[in-house]
């Protein structure tokens, strides 16, 4: 009686343990498919005729496909040249501000000075500051420099938005790299600036990669400083080049182009995940031990 009751209650447990699986798995995919469906529908969207987007009765799956809406885009000067300077400013802020962040957070990784812990507060303290309330003074500073309306000035601005949270995320990574590597290239002679760049950079490179994706990111979908820092459509990003779309008396008549531009913007993010995640998640881990 024992072993049958025990053999019952071990297959009651093993079909709790199954149904507890099956609907936990449930669950993901609901979520999953609650959070890519927006991005499903936008691509079904573009990818509609004219008459098939403004029906009352949502199609999921649209027949026949047109991809005339992308080639229309990619010939508007108005597009390519925003996302020209999205691509470029988002490259030149990541490198700007990946390279000061990641001597200054050597530093407050590496060296004992007065006042080191000041500055670590006083970064934490312009990260948490919300990006608008710094947007005005940078402003006033950049018209007296006249760096507005300037691919410079927007650099800057970028650089002024990203550095803090950089820093304190790369000093991360350097807490947990080995001293005993740094003091093995000193005794072979190097400087302390040659034992950074020869062996704590290459060997910090998923955290620097993961920090360097995270600006990418946060420059490429900025519309706030963009939209303050430039005027014209020779210095604009995609951002605010779609913003003044969605925002104009015509928008409705341009809803598929919106939908198609906004995919295209897309697409470099994707990508660079898709290459970097490796990276990323190695930063991700690597940052998160010690703070």
């Amino acid at each position: 009686m024992k072993s049958v009751f025990s053999s019952g209650s071990l297959k009651f447990q093993k079909g709790v343990g199954k149904l507890n699986i099956f609907f936990s798995h449930l669950i993901v995919i609901i979520i999953i498919l609650f959070a890519v469906f927006p991005f499903y529908w936008t691509i079904v969207c573009t990818l509609k005729g004219q008459k098939q987007l403004y029906t009352r009765t949502p199609n999921l799956f649209p027949w026949p496909l047109t991809f005339d809406r992308f080639l229309i885009v990619l010939k508007n000067p108005r597009f390519i040249l925003p996302f020209r300077n999205s691509f470029l400013i988002a490259i030149i802020a990541s490198i700007l501000v990946v390279l000061i962040a990641s001597f200054g957070a050597y530093s407050l990784a590496r060296y004992k000075y007065k006042g080191k812990t000041f500055i670590v507060f006083f970064l934490i303290f312009t990260y948490l500051l919300p990006p608008v309330l710094m947007i005005i003074p940078i402003f006033i500073i950049f018209s007296k420099l006249q760096l507005v309306n300037t691919y410079m000035g927007v650099v800057c601005g970028y650089i002024t938005m990203c550095t803090s949270f950089s820093v304190l995320l790369l000093r991360n990574f350097f807490f947990d790299f080995p001293e005993e590597l740094e003091e093995a290239a000193l005794i072979d002679g190097c400087t302390r600036i040659k034992a950074f760049l020869k062996v704590v950079f290459p060997l910090t490179l998923p955290g620097i990669v993961a920090v360097t994706l995270f600006i990418f990111v946060q420059v490429w979908n900025d519309l706030l400083y963009a939209m303050i820092l430039t005027k014209d459509i020779e210095h604009m990003t995609a951002a605010v080049q779609i913003n003044l779309l969605v925002n104009s008396q015509f928008a409705t008549m341009h809803y598929g182009q919106i939908l198609t531009e906004g995919c295209l913007l897309t697409i470099p993010i994707v990508i660079m995940f898709v290459f970097l995640q490796k990276y990323l998640v190695k930063g991700m881990t690597a940052g998160a031990v010690k703070g």
